[in-house]
């Protein structure tokens, strides 16, 4: 192996390392810094919501409002939920196509396909097994954890209002 393919080799190596590492700083410092917010999920079709290790969530906040909906959003276009805190969980005050103010809480989402935001937490992760938990569940709710740019990371999972606890199964 010539010296120059060596180099080049842990360059690479090393690349990736450093995006893998600042994937999970960007994350980490979401969950230090950011504000605490806990959103409803809505009903998912039970036989579809489990695949694998992982379970599919969906957000009552992901609905576009009418005045959206008619104007079709492309794929991929990014829409600010302004957020409020209601009594139990904070719910959407706005949606705008631009990012809000200073002071506003606001999560950024992207239309999907199927015309619903994205807010990219929409799967959840489950050690193997313990799915039933949250598919029986009657009640979903997400804490989630949202910078000031709007980004989001799931922090906890509430299932009829306690913490996920796998092992109480």
């Amino acid at each position: 192996m010539s010296h120059k393919f060596k180099v080049a080799f842990f360059a690479i190596v090393a690349a990736q390392m450093v995006l893998l590492l600042a994937m999970i700083g960007v994350k980490e410092y979401t969950l230090r810094t950011g504000t605490t917010v806990v959103l409803q999920t809505v009903p998912v079709d039970p036989r579809s919501m489990l695949q694998g290790d992982f379970v599919i969530l969906q957000y009552k906040i992901a609905t576009l409002p009418a005045h959206l909906q008619t104007r079709k959003l492309a794929k991929g276009t990014v829409v600010y939920v302004v957020l409020r805190k209601g009594q139990e969980v904070w719910e959407a005050e706005g949606y705008d196509l631009f990012q809000p103010g200073l002071g506003e809480v606001f999560i950024k989402g992207r239309v999907d396909g199927s015309g619903r935001l994205d807010f990219g937490l929409g799967t959840y992760f489950v050690p193997e097994g313990t799915g039933r938990i949250i598919e029986r569940a009657s009640d979903i709710k997400v804490k989630a954890t949202i910078n000031s740019q709007g980004s989001a990371v799931i922090k906890e999972i509430l299932v009829d209002g306690e913490p996920f606890s796998p092992g109480s199964e």
